[in-house]
């Protein structure tokens, strides 16, 4: 095959898979994503698309792969931290042992800002855990080093107090934080159904790569492992599906979802 875009029959065929893999929605980015998805198959030693798509849904490394190249994991420490402030409260007034689900979680900043307020806020008995489904991310927070604009908004205190610095990388100090774990998860698969129990789960800029009948399951799914009375948070740009497994709750630091 050569370096060439997709034809309209081939990329449709993509999406249709990812889509069924994934949940998410590539039907809007032919044009971004159809030349690279063809230079991602060469460099994989396909020259027939077709093969391609065979091996695709029987080959988990590749699926892997594939789900690692249309997946990028972009964000920074203290993101719509209003929200995040507004989960700590909450955790902070159950007076319980709490499970929080960060899923998403990219390459960690969220995970690990909600460590840093829970310390500042003195919760002590929490512990997060973070999903991807990109492999690359998920080995990246379990690295903890950080640089350059994602570290933009943390204060030099918070900077001195919870990263240990060498030249322009800041290495998490996991020591000054509660539980932080990080997991390869599709959150459309039997072991997303596995992970217990969570009181609180943050799902940010998730449901908008995602169609109406993905974000229904994903709803599904996330009542299915929240506490009864747990709470959900969404992203400002997300748009989550009216449905009656949840109550839609506005708070003056915006909108979460209660598990009913």
């Amino acid at each position: 095959m050569e370096t060439k875009s997709l034809n309209e029959f081939e990329f449709n065929e993509f999406v249709k898979i990812i889509n069924e893999i994934s949940g998410i929605d590539l039907t809007d980015k032919k044009n971004t994503l159809s030349l690279k998805l063809s230079k991602f198959l060469l460099e994989h030693g396909f020259d027939n698309f077709q093969n391609f798509l065979l091996k695709l849904k029987v080959n988990q490394k590749l699926k892997q792969e594939t789900l690692d190249f249309v997946t990028i994991g972009e964000t920074y420490f203290l993101r719509e931290l209003e929200q995040l402030k507004e989960a700590i409260y909450y955790i902070k007034s159950l007076e319980k042992s709490v499970r929080v689900l960060s899923a998403p979680c990219s390459t960690g900043e969220e995970v690990y800002s909600l460590a840093i307020l829970a310390s500042q806020n003195y919760v002590k008995d929490i512990d997060i855990l973070g999903i991807d489904i990109n492999s690359n991310v998920i080995e990246k927070a379990k690295l903890g080093k950080y640089q350059g604009r994602t570290l933009q908004r943390l204060s030099e205190i918070e900077k001195n107090k919870f990263f240990t610095r060498e030249g322009e990388i800041y290495t998490i100090n996991k020591s000054e934080l509660c539980p932080c774990k990080f997991e390869l998860c599709n959150v459309f698969e039997d072991k997303f159904l596995r992970l217990g129990k969570f009181d609180i789960i943050v799902s940010r800029n998730m449901m908008i790569y995602f169609n109406y009948d993905s974000k229904l399951k994903l709803m599904e799914h996330f009542y299915k492992i929240l506490n009864n009375k747990g709470r959900l948070y969404i992203g400002n740009a997300d748009l989550a599906p009216d449905i009656e497994l949840f109550k839609k709750v506005f708070s003056s630091k915006g909108v979460y979802y209660e598990k009913i």
